[in-house]
């Protein structure tokens, strides 16, 4: 073999693909590692003729087509197994005899395509398969926020001690009963409720012992209200209620029962001038809307009148006034 030859086989050997190399009568002269695993055996010195697939005549046609190559020309050769591999191949013309140098391809060209877009394919559904997966994520994390952000609502809106609405929250539904009564022409009423002498009760069982009180006093109101009612907690010992489509008979009936209820907890409050026990005094507000804003200050102020009159009248009882649009009318006080 010549230095040529040598030189060829020693440069191929570091291609990664079988490449064969062959003289002009079709004999290989040189083969690298990868061509000696695909070919298997000896195929030095053999004549192409005995590895093709290609009908001889063809052959005959390319080999000096390969001679003369200045580009890649495509042939088709066939393994040790008898699968078909397609080649390219270049002519080497500075050697002397020329040698032909042929690649192999593993796979058909259709096959290598159908590899390639099987591979953009797969490629594409991991792409997807991310995506999916991150939108996923992301409606976890939305539905999440959502969870948060109610339970931030519900928090803002909530009285810490009594579990209760909060002023806020009252101020909302406020309006709402308002707009509601305006359309379909019916009153509504809100009570304003205050513990008697609360600070006394404070002062003489301590803070923790006045919390406990708040807590059980308001469940009690809570326990005798409709699901359609709200009650809430206005500040310190004072509670509100708002009563939907009431009238003045049923909204006085709704205070005598929870004052009553209230009484039969027997909640002991030693220092109280009124009773040995707790009681609570109640201003109610009774309001037959019309069309236009909520005049929420005035409604409360009336109810704030009301429990004035209550407590001046010495506690432990309810007064009603009707809203009349900035005029108020004291129509009913009662101790129960």
């Amino acid at each position: 073999m010549s230095n040529v030859t040598l030189d060829i086989e020693a440069w191929i050997d570091l291609l990664p693909e079988p490449m064969l190399v062959i003289n002009a009568q079709g004999t290989i002269v040189a083969i690298n590692s990868k061509g000696r695993e695909f070919f298997g055996g000896h195929v030095l010195n053999r004549n192409l003729r005995e590895l093709v697939a290609t009908p001889p005549e063809k052959l005959n046609k390319w080999l000096p087509l390969w001679q003369q190559a200045t580009q890649m020309v495509p042939g088709t050769l066939q393994g040790h197994q008898g699968q078909k591999i397609e080649v390219e191949a270049v002519g080497i013309h500075r050697c002397q005899p020329p040698l032909i140098l042929l690649r192999l391809f593993r796979q058909p060209r259709f096959l290598r395509q159908f590899i390639v877009q099987r591979e953009q394919f797969q490629h594409l559904q991991q792409q997807m398969a991310r995506q999916t997966a991150l939108i996923v994520k992301l409606q976890q994390r939305q539905k999440q926020l959502e969870a948060e952000n109610h339970h931030l609502q519900g928090v803002s809106q909530q009285d810490s001690l009594t579990k209760l609405a909060n002023r806020r929250a009252f101020e909302a539904h406020l309006e709402s009963a308002w707009r509601e009564s305006a359309t379909t022409h019916t009153p509504f009423a809100i009570a304003l409720l205050d513990i008697d002498h609360f600070k006394r009760y404070n002062d003489t069982y301590g803070h923790l012992a006045g919390d406990r009180a708040l807590q059980r006093v308001a469940q009690a109101f809570k326990s005798q209200l409709r699901e359609t009612d709200l009650v809430a907690r206005y500040g310190g010992e004072e509670f509100i209620l708002l009563l939907r489509q009431t009238y003045h008979d049923v909204a006085v009936c709704v205070v005598e029962r929870i004052l009553n209820y209230i009484r039969s907890l027997g909640i002991p409050h030693a220092s109280s001038p009124v009773q040995p026990y707790l009681t609570v005094s109640a201003g109610i507000c009774i309001v037959t809307p019309t069309l236009g804003d909520c005049p929420m200050a005035e409604l409360v102020a009336t109810a704030d009148a009301a429990l004035y009159e209550a407590k001046r009248s010495g506690r432990n009882r309810y007064v009603l006034q009707t809203y009349t649009g900035g005029s108020e009318l004291v129509l009913a006080g009662q101790e129960i």
